[in-house]
Order: C-alpha cells, then structure tokens, then sequence
C-alpha cells in the first residue's frame, strides 16, 4: 500500500503534535476527540507498537542478579573453609564491583533507557485515551446503526435481550 507524501507529512505532524501534548491529559482528549475514526485508528495502530519496556528488563535483570548473589552468599557461608569457593565469591565479589563502576561511567546508555521508558509511557496515555475514545464512537455507530435499521418496538425488545 503506497502513501502520498503529503498524506505522511500530515500524520507525522499529527503524531508530533500528539506526543507534545501527552503530558496533559484534557489536552490531549480534547486532540484526539477532534481526529476522525480513521486518523483514531491509525493513530493507536502507530503507538501500540510491540516494543517492550525498558524497566521490565531491567527489573528481571535485577531479580536475576539478585538470585544469583543470593546463592553465591549461602555457598560462601556453608563452604567458607573451601579454597575454591572462597575463590569464586571473590572473583564475583571483584565482578559486582567492576559492574558498578562501569554503570556509572557509562551514564549515557542509562539516561538514554530511562528516555526511552518515559516516552513510552506517554505513548501508552495515549492509546489508552485513543482506545476509549474509539470504544466510544463505535458504542455510538452501532447504537445509529441499529436505530436506523429497527423499528421502536424491535429496537426495544433488542435493548431487554442486550
């Protein structure tokens, strides 16, 4: 499916508008109130995207981590007479240390995560509004449709039975 130049530049002006206004809520319904069905739709088909969040992985790395160094100190305090264990916890020991100050010299991945995690909750405010807005127009078409092709009596026999 092929789109015209100008049809891009104009979702694109409306994307970037949209993700302006995401940190106000009033405006950004009064925005996607204003967008017909199908600019709605193209719109919260473009922010829904399958992207993940960068705090879930994060936060199953820590987990991981955590269960890791966890048994790492049982097998230290059960077997600290070992040569071998008493080995390994320090070379782990040396490696967490290593880890965090490499974490914090490299703050430009990290801030660039924590961009990334924000905008995305921007992004899911506004397919939640979207979503609504769309749950709402289509409650709405279904109700004139309906009214358009029933009777008053049929249409309220259909209304008991929904």
């Amino acid at each position: 499916m092929k789109i015209s130049k100008t049809e891009l530049e104009n979702f694109s002006k409306l994307v970037t508008g949209l993700i302006e206004q995401a940190d106000n809520t009033e405006s950004i319904c009064y925005a996607l109130n204003r967008l017909t069905l199908e600019e709605l739709e193209k719109v919260k088909t473009y922010f829904s995207g399958s992207a993940t969040r960068v705090v879930a992985i994060r936060q199953r790395e820590i987990i991981i981590g955590s269960f890791l160094s966890g048994m790492l100190i049982f097998l230290f305090s059960t077997y600290q007479s070992n040569l071998i264990v008493f080995f390994f916890w320090a070379l782990f020991s040396v490696t967490c240390v290593l880890e965090f100050l490499r974490l914090l010299l490299a703050r430009k991945p990290i801030h660039k995560h924590i961009s990334l995690a924000f905008n995305r909750t921007k992004y899911d405010r506004i397919i939640a509004i979207a979503d609504i807005i769309l749950n709402k127009r289509y409650e709405n078409e279904l109700q004139s449709t309906l009214e358009k092709f029933t009777s008053s009596e049929n249409l309220e026999n259909l209304k008991d039975t929904l």
